[in-house]
C-alpha cells in the first residue's frame, strides 16, 4: 500500500453531451441534436393562419400539426386568404335561384337496343295520325260535320286518349325497368317556383310566336278543323277541351321531348338531329290543319325543343303546351257559344 494520500478524480468528458455556451451547463448524456434548444426564441405566429383550433395544434414556428391539415380548411380574410375550394353545391348539382341542367343519364343499353325501342316509342305515337293523314287523302278532305251522338262521342273520345297514352306507358316502362326513371327524361320533382313560374312565360311566349307566324304563313292556307263540334252538349265540349288539352300537353312533350330527345342524345347524334328529327315529325302529323298550321307548330316545337336541350327540364313545357291548347279550344268554345 502507498502512503501518499489520495488524489482527486477528474470527471471524465460524457460523449454525448451537448457543447455548453458560455455561462450554460453542461447538458444531460440523453441529450441530443433532436433535443429542445434552451433558449430559442419562438417564432411570432403568422396573423394570416386562422387562430387555434381551425388548423390543428402548433409548435413554436406556427406549423399546424394534426387533422387540421387534412381538411385544408381555409377560409377568405382580409389578410388575402381565399377558399381553395369553391362552396358545395346544392343536391341536383344546381346553385341557388339558377336552375341548371339536369345530368343526361348515361345509356342504359347498346345503341342498337336504344335505336330499336326508340323507333318502336315513335310508331306507336305516330302511326295513328299517320293513319289518319292518309284517311283524310283518300276521303277527299272531307271534315266530319259534327252530328255525331254524345256517345258515339264518348267512346271515340276514350279511344283516342288510349291511343295517346300508351307510347307513355311504353316509356314509363322502359325507363323504370333502365334504373333511369322518369327524372331521366325531364320529370324530376316538380318546383312551382322554376316550374310553374317558366311554365307561364314559355307559354306567353308561345302565344306571342304563334301570332307571329300564323301571319307570316297564312299565304300557305290553312284548314278549318271542328274539334268541339256545336251539335254536342256544352258541359261535353268543356270536358273535352280540358281532356285534349292535357293529353296533348303530357303524351306529345313526354314522347318528342322527354324521350326522343333524351334517347338521340344518349346515342350520340348531333345536336341539330336531336332537335330537328323529333320536332319535324310531329309538325308533319299537323298537316290535317294545312301547310300554314303544320309550318307554325313545328316553329313553336323547335321553342320547346331548344329549351329541353338547354335544360332537361320538361314540367314547364307540359305546362305551356297544356296552357296553349286549352287557351285556343276555351277561344273556339267562346266563339261558338254565341
Amino acid at each position: 500500500m502507498s502512503d501518499r494520500p489520495d488524489q482527486p478524480v477528474s470527471p471524465q468528458p460524457d460523449p454525448w453531451a451537448r457543447p455548453s455556451g458560455p455561462g450554460e451547463p453542461g447538458a444531460p448524456s440523453w441529450a441530443g441534436p433532436w433535443s429542445e434548444q434552451p433558449n430559442q426564441p419562438e417564432a411570432p405566429p403568422d396573423p394570416r393562419r386562422p387562430p387555434y383550433g381551425e388548423q390543428g395544434w402548433r409548435d413554436g414556428r406556427g406549423n399546424g400539426w394534426g387533422p387540421g391539415l387534412d381538411q385544408e380548411q381555409r377560409q377568405s380574410d382580409r389578410s388575402g386568404w381565399e377558399a381553395t375550394t369553391p362552396p358545395p353545391a346544392p343536391p341536383g348539382g344546381q346553385r341557388p335561384g339558377k336552375p341548371g341542367r339536369q345530368p343526361l343519364p348515361p345509356a342504359p343499353a347498346a345503341p342498337r337496343v336504344l335505336w330499336l325501342e326508340l323507333a318502336l316509342v315513335l310508331v306507336l305515337a305516330f302511326a295513328p295520325g299517320a293513319l289518319s293523314l292518309l284517311v283524310l287523302a283518300v276521303g277527299n278532305n272531307a271534315q266530319t260535320n259534327g252530328s255525331e251522338q254524345l256517345v258515339p262521342a264518348i267512346v271515340s273520345g276514350l279511344f283516342s286518349a288510349f291511343l295517346s297514352w300508351s307510347p307513355v306507358l311504353l316509356i314509363a316502362y322502359l325507363v323504370i325497368r333502365s334504373g333511369e326513371g322518369m327524372r331521366g327524361i325531364g320529370l324530376g320533382r316538380f318546383d312551382p317556383r322554376n316550374d310553374g313560374m317558366v311554365g307561364l312565360g314559355l307559354w306567353v311566349a308561345s302565344f306571342v310566336l304563334v301570332l307571329i307566324l300564323a301571319w307570316i304563313f297564312s299565304p300557305l292556307g290553312q284548314r278549318d278543323v271542328d274539334f268541339l263540334p256545336p251539335e254536342l252538349p256544352l258541359w261535353f265540349r268543356w270536358v273535352d277541351a280540358l281532356v285534349i288539352a292535357g293529353t296533348a300537353g303530357i303524351t306529345e312533350e313526354v314522347v318528342v321531348r322527354g324521350y326522343a330527345q333524351t334517347r338521340l342524345e344518349q346515342l350520340k347524334a348531333r345536336t341539330p338531329v336531336i332537335l330537328l328529327l323529333p320536332t319535324a315529325l310531329w309538325g308533319v302529323l299537323h298537316l290535317y290543319q294545312g301547310a300554314s298550321a303544320a309550318l307554325t307548330i313545328f316553329c313553336l316545337g323547335m321553342l320547346y325543343a331548344w329549351y329541353f336541350y338547354r335544360t332537361r327540364r320538361l314540367w314547364p313545357i307540359i305546362i305551356a303546351h297544356g296552357l296553349f291548347d286549352l287557351t285556343q279550344l276555351v277561344l273556339l268554345l267562346a266563339g261558338t257559344s254565341r
